[in-house]
């Protein structure tokens, strides 16, 4: 009886030390985890800001396309 307390004494210290060492990797799992996302999110807020330049340039590149055509006009009128 006594080697039978001994035996389940042994397993339950080893079942301890499992649930210790899952509980670090749970822990690491959870903080790669959170710098994941914050990754994430910055690439998020990269792409937005992104997106809202090159929306700016789309539209600054049309207003000069149409200045490029209105000073055409307006030399087209000269004759040499």
């Amino acid at each position: 009886m006594v080697q039978s307390i001994q035996a389940v004494s042994e397993h339950l210290s080893e079942i301890a030390a499992n649930s210790q060492e899952m509980n670090g990797s749970i822990e690491e799992i959870a903080s790669v985890s959170e710098e994941a996302a914050a990754g994430v999110e910055q690439t998020s807020a990269s792409a937005q800001q992104s997106s809202g330049s090159m929306e700016e340039v789309a539209g600054s590149s049309e207003h000069l396309a149409k200045l490029a055509e209105e000073l055409n006009e307006l030399v087209g009128r000269f004759k040499l």
